[in-house]
């Protein structure tokens, strides 16, 4: 745990420290702001004016150009005549062209050589406006070739080019750095260095774009870059090989297509900050050590005094009432504090005598002196405490002495009590053993009636399954009775037709018999043949008519034994009937048996628990009886105890 002095200590240089910290933070970073805001304001407007610049020189160029074009003499003179020498060379020195010359429409320039196939030639020729080539070598020095067409109707004639250093563009730029490490640079349409301070840049046509397709760590100098071919204004930052560069860049406007940019190293610019961060460093250094006598001496002064004031406390806290209260020489809140302590230790003293005074006489059992000294503070609440307990045990004194003697008085009524119940429990005992045993005997007896009511339940139920057998033969009898009586029908239309045929048959027998008599003696044989005919179909008829009356006899027996037969199935019906009727009363005298045994034997179960709790209660009486004189005992042992205590 640490101590106040040493908090005190540490609060104070914490304090100091966080101050001085803040106040160098806060200076390092407006000083880095300013420093940013400075360079965004600076650079943009230093860009534009640098690309207004290399934009009025290059006007200059295309317009001594152009008004050369549009003369008449560069319009109809051949490239190579004589007198355009003179006028090219005045063009050239007036407005700082190395050369100029022209090239006619085929391509042919006033140097006597051909440029029809050349990329700058052609471009002017396809757009007829004026065009700069890229930067090239003529042979002697870096140059850009500039050509403005000469049209003649809405015709291309030819161009009219002059050549320009290209260390015009890095004359311009050279001033332009801000700083030691910082740059400017000029771009062309396709990201190519065109002017910059390290001629080696400008002929190497170093291209960071293409350079940060191999190389990831130029990607940012290629973006901003990309930003400036694509002609944007503004400004931007990227690392370049371990230095970060803040950027402002601006296309230049024309016929050239290029873009200006002026970089600056933060490095460079912010050496100061960093001198500035170390000197407040110092400073919080010399402050901290300044800091530090004065915080020990206030926090000795604070803590010494609370110190000698937290011994005496714990003293206090371990029962230690007497030693006196530290002195303290000072006029501040620590001298208030120990006389704080002082007063505190001597109110406290005087409040534990009193109380120890009157818990020794309540100890003695002597409550006859009451308390009547007035207590302060939040001790008036202890003072009524203690009132409350010398009054509420001498009251509970008073009530125990006084029911000492009931409760002996009660405890032999509860005695006499509890062995009449005992008694009383044993008969009821010997009574509930007896029923027990007649429940006992009508649950068997109820049992025996189930069983045999389930076993005649089953017989019936087998009587009901035969008739319901009996019934189905009587029903095939039934259908066998019916084919009998179809086929009784069907022999006596046969029979029919056997007759249909005697009949006929006898009629063809008179028949012959009447031709035979007609033959005479020729007929004689045929007249006996008929006769026999005759005769066997007169006894064919006679059978026929007996077999029919005995087969219409049988139908007739047929179609009774029928309407008996149906009879005999009704019969079975409504004895199978009544048998499943029988079967469901017997069920139901089953079930009810049942019920009632399972009655029986909860009332069996019933009479068991009032045997039981009836033993219980006997047994719990007889303790009661001996609980009450154990009672009677100790109410006489308490009487004793109460008459030790002084209550008046």
């Amino acid at each position: 745990m640490k101590s106040i002095k040493s908090k005190i200590q540490v609060s104070m240089l914490s304090v100091v420290l966080v101050g001085s910290v803040l106040i160098g933070v806060i200076t390092a970073l407006l000083n880095a702001s300013g420093i940013d805001d400075v360079m965004t304001k600076t650079l943009g407007p230093a860009t534009q004016m640098a690309a207004d610049a290399v934009e009025w020189k290059m006007g200059n160029y295309w317009t001594a150009l152009q008004e050369a074009a549009a003369s008449d003499i560069f319009r109809d003179a051949d490239p190579t005549a004589s007198e355009l020498v003179p006028l090219r060379e005045d063009i050239a020195q007036r407005n700082g062209f190395l050369y100029v010359g022209k090239m006619d429409a085929s391509g042919f320039a006033s140097t006597g050589d051909n440029y029809a196939g050349e990329d700058y030639f052609q471009q002017c020729k396809a757009t007829m406006k004026p065009y700069i080539s890229d930067i090239m070598n003529d042979g002697q020095r870096m140059i850009f070739l500039l050509e403005s067409p000469i049209i003649t109707n809405g015709r291309f004639d030819g161009v009219v080019y002059g050549g320009i250093s290209a260390d015009f563009l890095s004359d311009i730029v050279i001033n332009l750095a801000v700083g030691n490490d910082g740059v400017a640079y000029v771009l062309d349409n396709k990201g190519n260095v065109i002017g910059h301070r390290d001629a080696s840049i400008v002929e190497e046509s170093s291209n960071m774009i293409e350079v940060a397709k191999t190389d990831p760590s130029v990607a940012d100098v290629a973006a901003v870059n990309q930003r400036m071919i694509q002609r944007e204004t503004g400004f931007g930052s990227y690392n370049f090989y371990g230095d970060n560069k803040l950027v402002g860049f601006a296309p230049i406007d024309g016929n050239q297509e290029w873009s200006i940019a002026i970089e600056a190293s933060q490095r460079e610019l912010k050496s100061s900050l960093d001198r500035s961060i170390l000197l407040t460093i110092l400073v919080v250094v010399l402050v901290v050590l300044a800091t530090f006598p004065v915080a020990v001496k206030v926090g000795k002064s604070i803590s010494g005094p609370i110190q000698s004031s937290v011994a005496r406390l714990e003293k206090m806290a371990d029962g230690d009432l007497h030693t006196p209260a530290p002195k303290v020489k000072s006029k501040d809140e620590t001298a208030q504090l120990a006389r704080a302590l002082e007063t505190m230790l001597s109110r406290l003293n005087d409040v534990v005598q009193d109380v120890s005074h009157h818990l020794g006489k309540m100890a003695q059992g002597d409550f006859r002196e009451g308390i009547t000294r007035t207590y302060w503070g939040d001790f008036v609440t202890m003072e009524q405490s203690i009132k409350a307990i010398h009054n509420s045990l001498k009251d509970t004194l008073s009530q125990i002495s006084q029911s000492a003697g009931t409760v002996a008085s009660s405890a032999a009524q509860v005695s006499n009590g509890a062995q009449s119940l005992s008694q009383g429990a044993k008969e009821q005992a010997s009574a509930i053993h007896e029923l027990s045993a007649t429940a006992d005997s009508i649950s068997e007896t109820a049992r025996k009636t189930a069983a045999a009511a389930e076993e005649a339940g089953h017989f019936v139920s087998q009587a009901g399954a035969q008739l319901g057998v009996s019934v189905n033969f009587v029903q095939e009898l039934n259908g066998a009775m019916k084919k009998i009586s179809g086929s009784s029908m069907e022999i006596s239309k046969i029979i029919d037709t056997i007759e249909t045929i005697a009949f006929q048959t006898n009629i063809l027998a008179l028949n012959a018999s009447v031709e035979a008599a007609r033959a005479g003696n020729a007929g004689k044989g045929f007249a006996v043949v008929a006769d026999e005919v005759r005769n066997l179909a007169s006894k064919s008829d006679e059978a026929a008519k007996a077999t029919k009356e005995l087969i219409e006899g049988s139908i007739a027996a047929v179609a009774e034994g029928g309407q008996v037969v149906a009879k005999v199935t009704e019969s079975l019906d409504k004895t199978s009937s009544i048998a499943e009727n029988v079967t469901i009363k017997v069920d139901a005298v089953v079930e009810a048996v049942e019920s009632q045994t399972a009655a029986i034997s909860q009332v069996t179960e019933g009479i068991d628990q009032i045997s039981s709790v009836i033993q219980s209660t006997s047994a719990t009486s007889e303790q009661s009886a001996a609980t009450a004189q154990e009672l009677s005992d100790q109410s006489l042992l308490m009487n004793n105890l109460v008459r030790k205590f002084q209550l008046s």
